[in-house]
């Protein structure tokens, strides 16, 4: 058979050409010169064979295949190294014997060593006793009920952004803070809120895994109930 003139205009419709080739798998195979004449336009290098183009797109899989790779071992790098700091921090907070020094230990592990922003506790003033501790770690009731309901839902956390005045009832310094981890205290947050903050938008979003906080909040709840003065109409 004669070289195709490719010169010549198509005069069958592409459908049948694709469903052809579908069903001709070796039709390229009993055709090699074919191979050689098809010449398919190329953004950069104007026009190229199919062999150059199946190359060039089998370089470029590998590319992306290696730069998966990469990504994988960062993030399971990453994952490792939070996963030993939390382990480490675990007992560290089941030694203290105060809310300031497990405000200290808490940041020093989540600030220092994990690079987050800052972190925070804010606690239920209508639960707790927090006659002895600052104002800025109280909350109102009716303030955890709106972040609770508003944030987190039927949720078991929220991870995201938040307003600027959700964000000053939550932290001291709100400056350049661009994403939050809010994480409930007790059924309901009914003890508060566990917060960390990242000045990176991406640091904390929606779909990312929450077990090692989670774990970490339960722990937290537990202490507080231990750490700080419970309200007396509670305790009868």
């Amino acid at each position: 058979m004669s070289d195709f003139d490719l010169s010549q205009p198509l005069l069958i419709d592409e459908t049948l050409v694709l469903e052809f080739l579908l069903d001709n798998p070796d039709f390229f195979m009993r055709h090699p010169q074919l191979i050689k004449q098809l010449r398919l336009p190329h953004k950069e290098k104007g026009a190229v064979s199919l062999v150059e183009l199946q190359v060039q797109r089998l370089r470029d899989k590998v590319l992306s295949l290696e730069q998966e790779i990469t990504d994988l071992m960062m993030v399971a790098s990453l994952n490792e190294r939070i996963y030993h700091v939390y382990v480490d921090l675990l007992p560290d907070l089941m030694a203290c014997d105060s809310f300031a020094e497990l405000q200290h230990r808490l940041s020093r592990a989540l600030v220092d060593d994990l690079g987050v922003a800052c972190v925070s506790l804010r606690l239920n003033q209508q639960y707790f006793d927090l006659t002895e501790l600052s104002p800025e770690f109280a909350l109102e009731q009716e303030q955890i009920e709106r972040i609770r309901v508003t944030r987190l839902s039927h949720q078991p956390h929220y991870f995201g952004r938040m307003t600027k005045g959700e964000l000053e009832l939550l932290f001291n310094d709100i400056d350049g803070l661009a994403s939050v981890a809010l994480m409930p205290l007790g059924h309901n947050a009914e003890l508060g809120f566990f917060v960390a903050a990242s000045h990176d938008a991406d640091h904390y979003v929606a779909g990312m895994d929450s077990l090692l906080l989670t774990q970490l909040c339960q722990v937290i709840g537990s202490l507080m109930l231990r750490l700080v003065p419970v309200q007396e109409q509670r305790c009868g």
